[in-house]
């Protein structure tokens, strides 16, 4: 267990799985690489299993626009987070389109059901419940994987 300052002791888990839209990703640390550098970290805390979110947001162009840490901002202007205990949704409050909704499913399994972001190349990066896919290329359908205890990495 580790303290996250002290409010809200954190689960670490040493295998979750993570569901991708329909793919399955078993033992993972919950983190999703994309293209080759960590863009989002889901973690459960031990106090009323809330799920929090890290991730850095970036616009089409690639300029870092936003910084969530455990469902605090460290920077934003544009975005909002709404969350209940077993679940989260980011929205864009320019488009009110979804970045990133996600669910826990049990006490070691996250599903990000839905998700449209930019990369820090510019890519856009979808997950709807059929497929994942980035950059309008690279698409993953029903995959099942074993992350070997790391990263989940695309792209």
């Amino acid at each position: 267990m580790e303290e996250d300052s002290g409010k809200n002791r954190i689960l670490k888990e040493d295998s979750m799985e993570l569901i991708i839209g329909s793919n399955v990703i078993r033992n993972t640390n919950s983190v999703l690489n994309v293209q080759g550098k960590e863009q989002i970290h889901l973690e459960i805390g031990e106090r009323g299993d809330q799920l929090l979110l890290t991730m850095d947001v970036y616009d089409a162009s690639g300029k870092h626009i936003a910084k969530l840490r455990r469902n605090a901002w460290s920077f934003n202007d544009r975005f909002e987070i709404t969350t209940s205990p077993s679940s989260l949704k980011l929205i864009d409050r320019k488009t009110n389109e979804v970045l990133v909704e996600a669910n826990i499913l049990s006490k070691d399994k996250i599903q990000i059901s839905q998700g449209r972001f930019y990369t820090h190349s510019g890519h856009l990066l979808e997950i709807t419940p059929e497929f994942w896919r980035i950059g309008g290329g690279l698409t993953m359908s029903g995959c099942v994987m074993d992350g070997c205890g790391g990263a989940v990495g695309i792209g």
